[in-house]
């Protein structure tokens, strides 16, 4: 296992027992996959801001003789991974038959099982206490994290009664956010490019005394002041588009979770929409 687990494997194994300073530089590693390849070992002291020692401390804890054999395994790795995207990624080439479908599920379930590994329970735990606590609940996203906000919305409204969604059709945003309270919770989906708006509503949201959660991507490097929970998912595709899998997969655990916590109150909203349902003859 030594010679052969991923860095972010060793990572997780070894959170618990890493020092502060260390866990920094887990943190960064987690959240920038490609760092150790792509920076010396006084560049990533500096971005984690930690000492020269500590991360040569931290690559020894985790098993590795030296930071060089660690970067040397990074890049080989991510020179394969490289490779391995490139052909997978040609547009033009006719590959016809399951390989193509098979190719897009291992790189999906790819994505989940990183995503889920480097997803810690604590702040999982947070972002489902905010959503279950809260009194409102502002569901965000803008372009193409539209869609996804809108699902998240769907499945909460079905277990909680206040659910609002940002942006809405013909109505402008400041308007429409000036009833946030302390009380309330907002939830951003911020996959991919993050809009001056977002931030705004973040920042926003936090001087209301809001809790805010954001679910975004590996290439966000979190920010404390607008998110006090944030969610990354890997969203690695083959081709043109990125992957949306892990995504989803977290947004509906947490409303599963968010109707759990909710118990009983989350029952009965569930049988009185079904009721509805039935009275107007709906088919479902």
């Amino acid at each position: 296992m030594v010679q052969t687990a991923r860095l972010s494997e060793r990572i997780l194994e070894s959170f618990d027992d890493l020092t502060k300073s260390e866990r920094l530089l887990a943190e960064h590693f987690l959240e920038n996959p490609d760092s150790l390849a792509l920076h010396t070992a006084e560049e990533i002291s500096s971005l984690a801001n930690v000492s020269k020692a500590t991360t040569a401390r931290f690559f020894k804890r985790l098993g590795f003789p030296s930071f060089k054999t660690a970067q040397r395994m990074a890049r080989v790795r991510r020179n394969d991974s490289q490779h391995n995207k490139r052909v997978f990624s040609e547009p033009i080439q006719q590959r016809s038959g399951r390989g193509d479908l098979a190719d897009h599920l291992a790189s999906d379930v790819q994505n989940l099982i990183r995503t889920i590994e480097a997803i810690r329970g604590d702040e999982l735990k947070d972002a489902v206490t905010y959503l279950a606590r809260a009194e409102k609940v502002w569901v965000v996203g803008f372009g193409d994290n539209y869609p996804l906000a809108h699902f998240a919305r769907a499945q909460l409204i079905k277990v909680k009664p206040d659910i609002r969604m940002i942006p809405l059709g013909g109505f402008p945003v400041p308007e429409e956010f000036a009833s946030i309270r302390p009380s309330d919770a907002v939830l951003a989906l911020a996959i991919g490019r993050r809009t001056a708006t977002l931030r705004s509503i973040l920042q926003s949201a936090r001087l209301s005394g809001a809790r805010t959660i954001s679910v975004t991507d590996l290439t966000s490097s979190g920010n404390s002041e607008l998110a006090e929970v944030t969610l990354r998912c890997r969203t690695s595709g083959l081709s043109y588009f990125d992957s949306l899998a892990s995504p989803v997969s977290v947004m509906t655990y947490l409303c599963m979770a968010v109707a759990d916590r909710l118990g009983q109150n989350a029952v009965d909203r569930l049988k009185y929409i079904d009721g509805i349902h039935s009275e107007w003859g709906d088919l479902g």
